[in-house]
């Protein structure tokens, strides 16, 4: 029997916090989850992310981006699920449960979502719509250095607010109307009711993606070769250096 999850996600170490609530029923694969995150925090899914419990062990949950380029596959650990089949009543199942979503592992935006209701819903209910309760404040830019670099964008505003800057610097132009304290619940609600269409487009592009780069792979990625390198190293240093360096002279008594 379905559930109907209400979540707390939160953006870790940032205060004021940055939050959302939201109902998502717990038959939502992860992957759909990822794009109702996306949605809710204005990120623009041009990065990798991942969903995990505990530290990403081999006994631990962990989900993420899909492979996408051959031999992605490869590169990810064996116990890593698709997201695409795995659903939230796998890992989520009552309150207090927790999970880990990052997004863009080098800002690494760390998510914590938290179970605060499961709410069993009756045989043969429709599966309600997502839907975003309430949240604070505004998520910070995509590409704006984590959240060192968004204190400093905060830091930046308040100067210009009072006076003491006229001017952004360029790593924040375009900026300085940014509103830190925004929070569009409306906009947030729109944009999950096509939550459907969105992953549907977006499976789209991905599988399109993927026959392009079938068709058309891309070169191999070079072999590491320890003794090919150890080789080239010697035969710079003797070009460099083709006469042997004279040995130093002893000292006089």
């Amino acid at each position: 029997m379905a559930n109907l999850l209400q979540l707390k996600i939160a953006l870790r170490y940032l205060r004021p916090p940055i939050w959302r609530r939201v109902e998502v029923p717990d038959t939502l694969t992860f992957w759909e989850l990822h794009f109702v995150l996306q949605i809710l925090f204005d990120w623009q899914n041009s990065h990798l992310f991942e969903f995990r419990q505990g530290r990403g062990s081999i006994n631990d949950f962990l989900t993420g981006s899909p492979p996408v380029l051959p031999g992605d596959a490869d590169n990810m650990p064996e116990w890593q699920l698709d997201p695409r089949e795995t659903t939230l009543d796998e890992v989520l199942a009552k309150p207090k449960d927790k999970l880990t979503y990052v997004y863009d592992f080098g800002d690494y935006w760390e998510h914590d979502i938290v179970v605060e209701k499961v709410i069993p819903l009756a045989a043969g209910h429709p599966t309600p719509a997502v839907r975003c309760l309430t949240g604070k404040r505004a998520a910070p830019p995509e590409d704006i250095g984590g959240f060192p670099g968004y204190e400093q964008l905060l830091d930046v505003l308040a100067e210009k607010a009072v006076g003491k800057r006229k001017r952004m610097p360029a790593e924040y132009a375009g900026l300085g109307k940014f509103d830190s304290e925004e929070f569009a619940l409306a906009e947030y609600n729109l944009d999950l009711s096509h939550l459907r269409e969105i992953v549907a487009g977006e499976n789209q592009m991905l599988a399109e993606y993927q026959r392009q780069m079938a068709a058309n792979p891309p070169p191999p990625r070079p072999v590491f070769d320890p003794q090919a390198l150890l080789e080239a190293m010697t035969a710079m240093m003797q070009a460099r250096f083709p006469e042997p360096l004279p040995k130093p002279k002893k000292p006089k008594k």
